[in-house]
Parts: C-alpha cells; structure tokens; sequence
C-alpha cells in the first residue's frame, strides 16, 4: 500500500512537471539585441593558387581583382569550416575563389578547385 502511494505521488509530481509553463513572451516584449548580421558588402571573384594553409588562414597567390582594388600577388584570407570543407586545401592547387572584405581583412565565400 505504502508504494503505491509513494508511486502515485511521484506521478502526480511529474505530470506537474509536464505543465505547459509559462506563455511565450510576445515579439514586442522580445530582447532588442539580434545576433549579429553577415557582412553583406559586395563580394568579388579572383583565381590563384593556395601557397600556405594555416589553421583557417588561406594564403594565396592570386590574379586580384580591380573592383576590390586588391591588387594580383599573395594575401592571407580568413576561411571558416563551411568554405574549407569542400575546397582543394593543397599548396600549389590551383583555385578559383569568391571573397569579400570584413573589417580590416578579406574573408573567402568560396574556395573550389578549377
């Protein structure tokens, strides 16, 4: 008899436990601060080579591209692991590449073998 209350109990308890909670706070009541958006500058097109890769930095020798005013030579871009997931990451590979600038540094969009 003594567990069955014991159980009756905990079920009661956790059926509480259940409960729909409070009610979702409505969007005018929402937190004003949003994450923080993707740079939405333009983005250019170049083709190159990859000469180092070091961490989730891509460092690559490179045609330019005028409308960017980034002239042909070797620049280091900042790459995440979406980009660098699917790219040819050898040095000496030869790449086209989409980039755009974020702050004081170029960040790759896309980086695939050519």
């Amino acid at each position: 008899m003594k567990i069955k209350t014991i159980s009756a109990i905990f079920l009661v308890g956790a059926l509480a436990a259940c409960g729909p909670g409070k009610p979702a706070k409505p969007a005018s009541e929402a937190p004003a601060t949003a994450p923080a958006a993707l740079p939405t500058g333009p983005e250019y097109d170049s083709t190159g080579v990859i000469a180092v890769l070091e961490g989730q930095t891509v460092t690559l020798d490179h045609e330019g591209a005028s409308a960017a005013k980034l002239a042909a030579g070797r620049t280091a871009f900042q790459a995440y692991g979406d980009i660098l997931a699917e790219a040819p990451l050898t040095p000496g590979a030869r790449v086209a590449f989409r980039f755009h600038k974020a702050g004081d540094a170029w960040e790759l969009t896309e980086l695939k073998a050519r």
